[in-house]
């Protein structure tokens, strides 16, 4: 507890002396420190999701193999398991793609900082841009949040159809974002930018192995 409260502490230091680059905007200092945050995980989110598309390239190959054995034990739930571990063992499949549980590890403490940070930062009343308060909900900055949660999916190379994910992100960010502060909207708006640009480096990769 003592190292997360330190680790919060540090955080809000960061992000007011951000704020005072940006001629003292509170507004001006959480895209700052969203966007640095996230850019410098980006490698590390960039090679996970690299991964992960791998994985469903893997379990799309297996896929009628997978569906005769739904088949075969339909009415035993126990043999199916077992059959599946033991063909995606055989195919060197992991339950999950590899490296995602260790990434998650670094990336959820990290972002929830970040987080608690905006949030616990913006309680006071505080201009940006249009937004007369940041401690208010603000339905464009949770618009721009939406719209750019579902074009990060609606962008990213999918082994399937991504319109209903792209869909349902927009919907669930806007509402949610639009029962928080601006403050926290800023930081979804700025992080989903991120999201975006790292769908377009994962096109060109992915286009990049294809044409090889």
């Amino acid at each position: 507890m003592f190292f997360w409260s330190s680790f919060v502490d540090l955080l809000r230091l960061v992000l007011f002396a951000l704020a005072h680059v940006c001629g003292g905007s509170l507004g001006g200092g959480i895209v700052m420190l969203s966007l640095i945050v996230r850019l410098a995980l980006l490698p590390l989110t960039l090679r996970l999701a690299m991964r992960a598309r791998e994985h469903q390239e893997a379990i799309r190959r297996i896929a009628p193999e997978l569906a005769r054995l739904q088949e075969r034990h339909a009415k035993d739930p126990a043999r199916l398991a077992q059959a599946t571990r033991e063909l995606y063992g055989a195919n060197g499949i992991g339950l999950v793609p590899k490296g995602t549980l260790l990434g998650t590890a670094i990336q959820m403490p990290i972002g929830a900082g970040v987080y608690q940070t905006i949030a616990a930062s913006t309680h006071r009343a505080a201009r940006f841009l249009w937004i007369t308060d940041l401690s208010k909900p603000d339905v464009l900055v949770a618009s721009i949040a939406a719209g750019l949660a579902g074009a990060g999916i609606a962008m990213a190379p999918s082994a399937g159809s991504s319109r209903t994910a792209a869909a349902l992100a927009s919907v669930v960010t806007f509402f949610v974002a639009w029962r928080l502060s601006a403050g926290v909207g800023l930081y979804w708006v700025a992080s989903n930018v991120v999201g975006v640009v790292q769908s377009l480096l994962m096109r060109r990769a992915v286009s990049r192995v294809e044409q090889a």
